[in-house]
């Protein structure tokens, strides 16, 4: 059965990403604790991204599992488009010899293979040449272990149960990595919350009938938490090293709860045919891809106009941000139909 109430769910996680890359173009200061907590509500909608890619994975794939084809699906889908998008980005900033990133991708030696090869393999590797494209290599990878993600599908719901709290008490823990370079440090962290997802659908009806009704509750403990993260003096998402202490990650407990209370709260809304949210669904994973391309334009040409500070200045910029993205993929998509899934993804 199609699920109209996860396009909506898309749309709203796509604009939740593109929201956390909007502060820094509109000049958003994080003085007063109010303005901590909404960007701690806004901020991590990856954690929406990852929860929505587990729950369609058993709810579309499961059935129809079968290793190759599920692979070279997201090879044509997510792979192609990355490394396509990326060529350019990852040119210029080998050719550059950049030394950002604490000097991560910086040559270390001469020649070819150390100027130009690895620094290229890190940026592809990393995804750290332009905002958000970190998200990329995880996922893959996270694909890439799916029979690991069928096994679980497979086991004892207390088997599932503990895994998954397991891997929480992990994630709490171990945090983001620094500057999201270290992808397995990302698979390990993000990947409770694709089982969760799982969960999810596995047992959609069971969630539904447990917490219809309860959605205040859980939108009171998602600001709460919020408000805990901005009165211990952390904004945003953590980041730290594996395996040193750094406390509890709030966010991610917080965006677990967020990730449930939409699935429950837009499930009122699965016969509303909204074209916006449409759009957006079909488009999220081009707006994923070029939102980075259209920020730097935008800062480019009216960076100086927009960085005013202003929350409705924010506002507006990540509505202008997902329309310009949208027409992008739209356009893309009629001039170029057969070939532009493989190039932005839709």
């Amino acid at each position: 059965m199609y699920l109209n109430s996860f396009n909506h769910f898309r749309a709203i996680a796509i604009t939740f990403i593109v929201a956390g890359h909007c502060y820094t173009l509109s000049g958003i200061g994080f003085t007063s604790n109010l303005e901590k907590i909404i960007v701690n509500i806004i901020t991590g909608g990856t954690t929406l991204f990852v929860f929505i890619s587990g729950f369609l994975f058993h709810y579309i794939f499961y059935k129809k599992y079968q290793y190759t084809n599920f692979v070279l699906l997201k090879f044509k889908n997510v792979f192609l488009p990355y490394i396509l998008l990326g060529a350019l980005p990852v040119l210029l900033y080998t050719m550059k010899g950049t030394n950002d990133w604490g000097g991560f991708f910086y040559p270390s030696g001469n020649g070819y293979y150390d100027e130009y090869f690895l620094p290229a393999v890190k940026y592809y590797w990393t995804g750290r040449f332009l905002t958000a494209y970190w998200y990329v290599p995880f996922i893959l990878v996270t694909f890439l272990l799916s029979p690991l993600h069928i096994l679980f599908i497979k086991s004892r719901p207390k088997i599932q149960i503990f895994i998954t709290i397991l891997l929480c008490l992990v994630s709490v823990f171990m945090h983001r990595p620094i500057d999201n370079l270290f992808v397995f440090q990302s698979v390990v962290y993000f990947t409770p919350v694709y089982l969760i997802g799982i969960l999810c659908s596995v047992y959609r009806d069971i969630v539904h009938s447990k917490l219809k009704g309860k959605e205040l509750v859980l939108l009171a403990a998602i600001l709460t938490l919020a408000i805990i993260q901005a009165l211990v003096g952390v904004v945003g998402n953590y980041h730290k090293s594996p395996f040193e202490y750094g406390g509890l990650d709030i966010m991610f407990i917080q965006k677990i709860l967020m990730s449930i209370f939409f699935m429950v709260f837009l499930a009122r809304f699965e016969s509303l045919n909204a074209e916006i949210s449409n759009s957006m669904a079909a488009t999220s994973f081009t707006i994923f891809f070029i939102h980075p391309f259209v920020l730097w334009e935008v800062n480019k040409y009216f960076g100086q106009y927009i960085a005013t500070g202003s929350w409705v200045g924010f506002m507006f910029c990540v509505v202008a941000i997902i329309v310009i993205c949208v027409t992008l993929a739209k356009i893309i998509k009629r001039t170029i139909p057969n070939y532009s899934r493989f190039i932005v993804g839709y």
